[in-house]
C-alpha cells in the first residue's frame, strides 16, 4: 500500500504558487511606496500569486491593501497553513497538527469570497464525525467558485468514509484529482449532480464500483482525460464517452474494461495489474475495443495477463 501512496502523492499536481519565492529590497535611502501605486487590478494579481497565509498578511501593510486580499482570487494549499518550521511536511498522524490545519482551512473558505483558482487538501484525517464540515466545505466551494480542486484524506486502510456526495455540485470544476476515499453511491445522487465543465479526472487509492465511474463519465460531457490509480475493488469498466482522449488504468484491480463507445479516444493504457496482490492472480484482464475511430496508443498488455478483444476477433 505504500506504493499505491507514494505514487499518489507523487503525481498530484503543484500549486501554481511557492512558498520559497526570493524578495528584494528597494535601493538603500528609498523610501517610497510605489508598489501601493500601482492599480488594483495588478495589485489583486500579486496577491493572487502568494500562498493563502501570506496574502491574507498584506492587509495589515496599509490601508491601500486592506481589501485587495478578499477581493484577489486565492490559491489554497492547506500545506501553506502548516509552520514554517515543519518545511510544509504533511503530518504523519491525525493530531493537533492535523485538526489545526483542517481548522484554517474552515476559516480560509468562510472568510474569503473566492474564486479558488486552485485548492489543494491533503493533510486532514477525516473521519465519520467530519461528514458535516465536509459537506460545509463543498457547499462553500460550490458556491464561491473552484477551478481545480486536490482532495486526499490521510487515513489508508480507508476507514469507510464516503466523499461527500456535495462535491458534485462544484459544477466550475475544470481539474479534479481524489484520493484515499470510498465514492459516493451514485445510485442515490440527484439528476442535477454534474461537472458540466470537467477536463481532466485523477482518482487513486479509491474503492468505488463500476456504476460509479460509469455515472461519472455520463456526468462528465466535455472530460477528455482520465486516470484510475490504484482502485481498491475488483472493476469492469464500461467506457462511453465521446470527450475522453485519454485513459490511463494503473495499480488498479481490474477484470474487464470495455471501450463501448469512446470516438475521441486517442490513448488507452493499462499498467501494473494488482490482480495478483489480492488473491486474484488467476484472473486475466479482459480488454473490449468497441468503437474508436481515433485510437493510436494501446498498451501495455502482457500475454497471459491481457484478453484482447477487437470485435468478435480475440488476440
Amino acid at each position: 500500500m505504500d506504493l499505491l501512496l507514494n505514487f499518489l502523492y507523487a503525481y498530484l499536481p503543484e500549486a501554481p504558487v511557492r512558498t520559497a519565492a526570493s524578495l528584494c529590497c528597494a535601493a538603500a535611502g528609498d523610501s517610497a511606496d510605489r508598489v501601493s501605486r500601482l492599480p488594483d487590478d495588478l495589485l489583486r494579481r500579486v496577491v493572487s500569486l502568494l500562498p493563502a497565509k501570506d496574502g491574507a498578511r498584506t492587509t495589515v501593510l496599509s490601508s491601500r491593501w486592506r481589501g485587495l486580499w478578499r477581493s484577489a482570487p486565492l490559491v489554497l494549499v492547506d500545506t501553506h497553513l502548516l509552520p514554517r518550521d515543519d518545511g510544509e511536511r504533511r503530518p504523519a498522524h491525525a493530531g493537533a497538527a492535523s485538526r489545526a490545519v483542517t481548522n484554517a482551512v474552515s476559516a480560509v473558505l468562510e472568510s474569503h469570497p473566492g474564486p479558488f483558482p486552485f485548492a489543494s487538501l491533503t493533510c486532514s484525517f477525516m473521519v465519520h464525525a467530519d461528514d458535516r464540515l465536509l459537506a460545509r466545505w463543498f457547499q462553500l466551494l460550490a458556491t464561491k467558485g473552484v477551478d481545480e480542486l486536490v482532495f486526499v484524506n490521510r487515513p489508508f486502510p480507508l476507514p469507510g468514509l464516503h466523499l461527500p456526495s456535495a462535491i458534485f455540485s462544484c459544477t466550475s470544476l475544470r481539474r479534479l484529482c481524489i484520493g484515499a476515499w470510498v465514492l459516493p453511491d451514485t445510485a442515490a445522487l440527484p439528476r442535477s449532480a454534474a461537472f458540466p465543465n470537467l477536463r481532466q479526472l485523477f482518482l487513486s487509492c479509491v474503492v468505488m464500483e463500476a456504476n460509479d465511474l460509469e455515472f461519472v463519465l455520463a456526468v462528465s460531457p466535455v472530460l477528455e482525460i482520465l486516470t484510475v490509480a490504484g482502485s481498491l475493488t475488483p472493476l469492469r469498466v464500461r467506457l462511453t464517452s465521446h470527450s475522453l482522449r485519454s485513459v490511463q488504468f494503473c495499480p488498479s484491480i481490474m477484470k474487464e474494461i470495455a471501450v463501448v463507445d469512446a470516438p475521441r479516444l486517442e490513448r488507452l493504457f493499462l499498467w501494473k495489474k494488482w490482480n495478483e496482490r489480492h488473491g486474484l492472480s488467476n484472473i486475466r484482464t479482459t480488454v473490449k475495443i468497441g468503437h474508436v475511430s481515433k485510437l493510436r496508443v494501446l498498451g501495455y498488455l502482457e500475454p497471459g495477463v491481457h484478453l484482447l478483444q477487437i470485435g468478435n476477433t480475440i488476440i
